[in-house]
């Protein structure tokens, strides 16, 4: 009895000390040796000994139903299922109406896998026992095992009717319904088990299955724990947890629990390749590629592990031993897409990117629809340049999959790059609106806009990129240009200056700081920005070149001609710059250098408009009219609107005496300005040089019509009208410049000429005094003056006038018989004689005769 309880309760080693006791005093009792015989079996590993004493026994013993029987249970724990069926069918030959011995038949063909025959066992014994529980539960597993899980569930439903209390059956219940897709059945038939027995863990983990296909993943998780948490759980549970875990996406719980099921023991390769997955979705690269080189260890070369230690590596930079790995998972399975996918990411990595697209063309090839392909394609060919195939790829990236953000950016950056904006706005507007708050696709955005000259647009994209790529400097360098061009320079002054206090020796930032000041008209400030900039980047041409024009525009010119001629230096060709130089020169009226300036531009920039039109002002300047004239009519060539340009060709041709030229220059310079008082004026003296006195006489009036004290053009109107012999017209013109200009020798002169014309000699003598006055030197008035005095009597005055005309010009036989005769008036006698002999022997003058005549009718008059 004390074997016995020993052998109930587990206790083995007790119970078969106490058989063998009781053996000592009764060795040939039957049943103690067949039950110690038993107990052997349990913790015997020589299976056929103990068959062998259990043979004997029964052959000691009787040969009966009961015998063979408990030999049969006994066979069917060591597994001689065989044997075991031979056992029962001996007993089942000594008594065939032992319900107990037909479920052990049909136990033993179940194990056999006889399932028909079994099945025909077990209903035998429910026929002598439809109470029967375990044939119910035999019933039961044949159909299981036949894949008939309704006949199944409906067996098991019948035990648990019979025995509601047996754990097993509830869970093999649970698990039919499982099979017939009835997971809520299943999950109320664990449920019962565990209302039973709360403790059992294969209850916890089945349930947790069943919850599990019901998509009830953290209730499953749930059941998975309080199975872990049991007395006797079995690693089965936490592989559960962890694929559990998994399919919820928390892949540091399933990395977690794949490592506590390895504590229980060793667990399969598939559960090995989730918990590599694991590892590889929590990017714990380090861990996984031990896990991942342990489980080749284990398993052998496997592609999956082997895929993603390259994945692994690859994150980690490893490169070349990511493509290693990557090539060796496509030796083990040529068709691995995500290999070669991640074959092609590998190369774009290690700048090869030709082999790259060889692996995205094979992803492509047989998995057409796979979008990633096609932009990692499109992003290789960026790489490469090849900027048209590439826009062709990822617009059909985009076909397959216009949700991608990364796809948008990519392809707007393309367009962006082959210049074509438009479609790059487009772009990157789908872009934005998959990611709106996405700084990367903000800074494009913003670029693109520039580059379309849509500044305003620019400046509301910079504002919305966030930090902290806010304060990138490339960023904040962006803001400031767009703030610029649309004209807010306060505000682009203020970042620029932010700029240059976190680095202030950065060239391009005093340069943008100078394009600000230079857009205000801070010339001198934009100057002095450019100096800051030269000087930490001395050799930069660029900025040397600006810095020569903003010292141009600020006036320091000789300053900016220094700094140009050092950029000539190492950059002769440039011809705007010879350009600039001349307009320096210029500027300081320093126009031969200015011409020869640019006459070395014109090398360069042959068909400059404005530097031909310099060119010939500055050639004009210095007098060099040969050279100034056809750089003038080249320029009208191309405009020929320029009234400056024409009149400066009209002044050419008046210094060159081409006064025909002149009048047709300028009166095509009056057809643009036909007000311009200073050029009708000379448009006139042309006119009155060409001999056409009548054509200057309207643009002479339109002058004094203007301006009415133009003495100039009074004087000039007088020269024509006393031309033209029209005295009256004369006179009044001269008297309207004397009236401006009462002292003008000229004027005068010509008063003196009306006076004496109209004999009004006197008046004329008068003026003629006062010409000399201002003007003793000139010999035209002294022979208006000595004729005055001649023809008013006054001898000796007119002697001495004519002396004086003499000494300058001893040939003027006029002058020496006008002597002659004042001298005879005056009773000078000998020195009239000598004077008309001279003049005789120079052929004497033809006028004296009308000069006689004029002087006789003034002394009548004056008698009268």
């Amino acid at each position: 009895m004390i074997a016995d309880l020993h052998a109930d309760s587990g206790d083995i080693p007790k119970a078969m000390a106490a058989y063998e006791q009781v053996l000592k005093l009764e060795p040939w009792e039957l049943e103690t040796r067949y039950s110690y015989s038993i107990l052997k079996a349990e913790l015997s590993e020589d299976k056929d000994a103990v068959i062998d004493i259990l043979n004997q026994i029964i052959n000691e013993g009787q040969e009966t139903a009961s015998f063979y029987n408990n030999h049969g249970l006994t066979l069917m724990h060591l597994k001689k299922y065989e044997s075991a069926l031979q056992a029962f069918n001996r007993a089942l030959q000594l008594g065939k109406d032992n319900p107990s011995v037909w479920h052990n038949h049909g136990a033993a063909l179940y194990k056999l896998r006889w399932y028909k025959d079994a099945t025909k066992s077990f209903q035998q014994s429910l026929k002598l026992n439809p109470k029967n529980v375990n044939s119910w539960v035999g019933i039961g597993m044949v159909a299981m095992a036949q894949y008939e899980f309704s006949r199944a569930a409906a067996a098991y439903i019948h035990a648990t009717q019979l025995s509601p209390r047996k754990v097993n059956i509830w869970i093999m219940l649970g698990d039919a319904q499982v099979e017939r897709g009835q997971y809520q059945d299943a999950v109320s038939a664990y449920e019962k088990a565990l209302e039973i027995d709360p403790e059992n863990p294969t209850a916890w983990n089945q349930r947790g299955l069943a919850l599990r296909l019901l998509d009830s993943h953290p209730q499953a998780l749930e059941s998975f724990e309080h199975a872990t948490e049991t007395k006797n759980a079995k690693p089965e549970s936490w592989i559960n947890h962890a694929i559990t875990s998994f399919e919820l996406g928390e892949y540091d719980r399933s990395v977690h629990s794949f490592e506590l099921a390895c504590k229980f023991g060793p667990i399969t390769s598939d559960n090995w390749l989730i918990y590599l997955n694991a590892l590889a979705y929590e990017h714990e690269n380090q861990k996984l590629i031990k896990a991942a080189e342990k489980f080749i260890e284990l398993f052998g070369p496997d592609h999956e592990a082997l895929f993603l230690l390259g994945v692994a590596q690859y994150e980690l930079k490893q490169y070349d031993a990511a493509l290693h790995h990557f090539k060796e998972t496509i030796r083990l399975d040529k068709d691995h897409s995500d290999a070669l996918f991640w074959s092609g990411l590998t190369l774009l990595e290690l700048f090869k990117f030709s082999e790259a697209i060889t692996c995205f063309e094979q992803v492509e090839d047989n998995h057409p629809d796979d979008d990633q392909a096609w932009y990692y394609h499109g992003k290789a060919l960026l790489s490469l340049n090849e900027l048209q195939k590439a826009d062709f790829i990822l617009k059909h990236s985009l076909q397959i999959n216009d949700q991608s953000s990364e796809a948008w950016y990519l392809l707007a950056l393309v367009q962006y790059t082959r210049k074509v904006h438009a479609e790059a706005l487009q772009s990157i507007g789908r872009a934005l609106d998959l990611s709106p708050s996405n700084n990367e696709i903000l800074k494009l955005k913003a670029k693109i806009q520039v580059a379309l000259g849509s500044y305003r647009g620019a400046c509301q994209t910079y504002v919305m990129i966030s930090e902290p790529d806010a304060s990138d400097v490339e960023v904040l360098t962006g803001y400031t240009r767009a703030l610029y061009h649309t004209g807010q320079f306060r505000d682009a002054n203020t970042r620029v200056t932010r700029l240059l206090a976190k680095d202030e020796k950065n060239p391009d930032l005093w340069r943008m700081k100078a394009e600000i000041e230079r857009a205000q008209g801070l010339f001198d400030e934009a100057a002095s920005a450019l100096t800051e900039a030269c000087r930490h980047a001395p050799n930069n041409k660029k900025l040397l070149t600006l810095q020569g024009i903003v010292l141009y525009e600020a006036e320091k010119y000789p300053e900016a001609i220094t700094v140009i001629e050092k950029v000539l230096g190492f950059d002769p060709l440039n011809g705007e710059l010879w350009k600039r130089k001349g307009s320096a020169h210029d500027a300081l009226g320093q126009y031969e250098l200015a011409s020869e300036s640019y006459l070395k531009a014109a090398e360069y920039l042959q068909d400059d408009p404005d530097l031909i039109r310099r060119l010939g002002i500055t050639l004009f300047k210095i007098g060099k009219y040969e050279s100034a004239l056809p750089r003038l009519e080249q320029y009208l060539e191309v405009v020929p609107d320029d009234p400056d340009i024409w009149e400066m060709k009209g002044d050419v041709f008046f210094n060159q005496g081409k006064y025909e030229s002149a009048n047709t220059a300028f009166s095509q310079a009056i057809l643009f300005r036909p007000d311009d008082a200073d050029l009708l004026f000379r448009y006139a003296q042309s006119l009155v040089k060409s001999g056409e006195l009548l054509a200057a006489i309207p643009p002479l009036d339109q002058v004094i019509d203007q301006n009415h004290e133009n003495a100039n053009a009074w004087r000039l109107k007088a020269e024509i009208e006393q031309s033209l012999g029209r005295e009256d017209e004369a006179a009044q013109a001269v008297e309207e410049a004397l009236k401006q200009i009462p002292d003008d020798p000229d004027l005068m002169l010509t008063r003196v000429t009306s006076l004496y014309e109209t004999g009004s000699y006197v008046e004329g003598l008068e003026m003629a005094r006062r010409v000399i006055d201002k003007s003793p030197e000139r010999n035209e008035a002294w022979l208006l003056y000595a004729e005055l005095l001649w023809i008013t009597a006054d001898h000796n005055a007119a002697a001495a006038a004519y002396d004086r005309i003499l000494a300058l010009d001893e040939t003027n036989a006029k002058a020496w018989f006008l002597k002659g005769d004042s001298l005879q008036n005056a009773g000078r006698f000998e020195e009239a004689a000598i004077a008309h002999e001279r003049a005789f022997s120079l052929g004497g003058d033809t006028s004296v005769g009308l000069l006689l005549s004029k002087k006789m009718r003034y002394l009548q008059q004056k008698k009268v």
